[in-house]
């Protein structure tokens, strides 16, 4: 790469200007001190040096004697600028999003138009990572299959460890999904989320604050629907909803029991018996065979005293195991 290419490119990079011609300088050399860079670029000898203390940090010189620096190769010291310039983007994103949506808000207060969007095909996920990245205080959730993400919920994680509240009422159908209950309820159970399971959920529903919902219609598992509620009587026939829902599920996890230590996967077991999941379901969701899945269930039988499915998840609710 010709030298003007490659200070362009330091600069696109996010690299100072003066770091971005020392840089360059000291590729065509084996070694220089400060000083000789200071009087072949014409540089004040502070800028120099100021300039080299940002290459070191960013690993792309390196310190050979007490005033002379090498270049360290561009294949070997971009790396940690580059992937800091990716999480400056994403940074940009994600704030840009958040005021789209800050702007959408204000702007619905003021239209008599229809308060419903509708998005369609590649553009949902999309779209609810928008909305999910403008929450300010809590989000409420009734969830059913099918599912639009994959297992893992790393947004809400993340969220949960800033103080975003969660409330969600699972179906026993979401908890049968294979890898569904290990894999994305308990760790963000575990992580604050409150959680309930409702024998039937009537939709696939999201409300965001007290600002809007969504409602999402995955098809064949490749397109979806995804329709978005804002500020009105239809949003608040959501919540609502949501309320209804809430208070007649029960508690997918007990707090303040005695934390008896208990093996995680019998903690997914029992959360699915407390959630009245059938034994052939729960053991396909587990991925163990019904001969093993009978084989747990009569240990911890044993392990409480109980003579029965539904005395055993009394127990790990009493116990504080859910």
């Amino acid at each position: 790469m010709e030298q003007d290419g490659l200070f362009d490119q330091l600069i696109l990079l996010g690299l100072g200007e003066n770091a971005a011609r020392v840089y360059g300088h000291l590729l065509k050399l084996k070694q220089a001190t400060d000083t000789e860079l200071a009087g072949a670029l014409g540089l004040r000898a502070d800028r120099v040096r100021s300039a080299l203390k940002e290459l070191t940090t960013w690993g792309l010189a390196g310190r050979h004697a007490e005033h002379e620096y090498r270049a360290v190769m561009p294949d070997v010291g971009l790396g940690a600028l580059a992937r800091q310039r990716e999480a400056d983007v994403e940074r940009a994103r994600v704030a840009v999003g958040h005021a789209f949506e800050t702007h959408r808000r204000s702007a619905w207060k003021n239209d008599v138009e229809s308060p419903v969007e509708v998005v369609t095909g590649a553009a949902v996920k999309q779209r609810i990572r928008q909305l999910v990245s403008s929450v300010r205080h809590e989000i409420r959730r009734l969830d059913r299959p099918p599912h639009l993400f994959g297992t893992v919920n790393r947004a809400e994680l993340d969220q949960l460890e800033r103080g975003i509240v969660y409330r969600v009422v699972y179906s026993p159908q979401s908890l049968e999904q294979p890898g569904y209950l290990s894999g994305n309820v308990m760790p963000c159970v575990e992580a604050g989320e409150l959680a309930r399971v409702a024998e039937e959920l009537p939709v696939n529903m999201t409300i965001l604050d007290h600002d809007l919902a969504w409602m999402a219609r995955p098809s064949d598992g490749l397109d979806a629907t995804l329709t978005i509620v804002y500020s009105g009587g239809l949003l608040e026939a959501l919540i609502g909803l949501f309320d209804i829902c809430w208070k007649v599920a029960v508690p997918l996890h007990q707090s303040g029991g005695p934390q008896t230590t208990i093996r995680a996967e019998d903690r997914r077991l029992l959360a699915l018996l407390h959630a009245g999941v059938s034994d052939s379901r729960a053991a396909e969701a587990l991925g163990i065979s019904r001969r093993t899945f009978y084989r747990r269930v009569e240990q911890l039988m044993a392990l409480t005293a109980t003579t029965s499915k539904f005395q055993l998840a009394v127990a790990a609710a009493r116990n504080g195991w859910l």
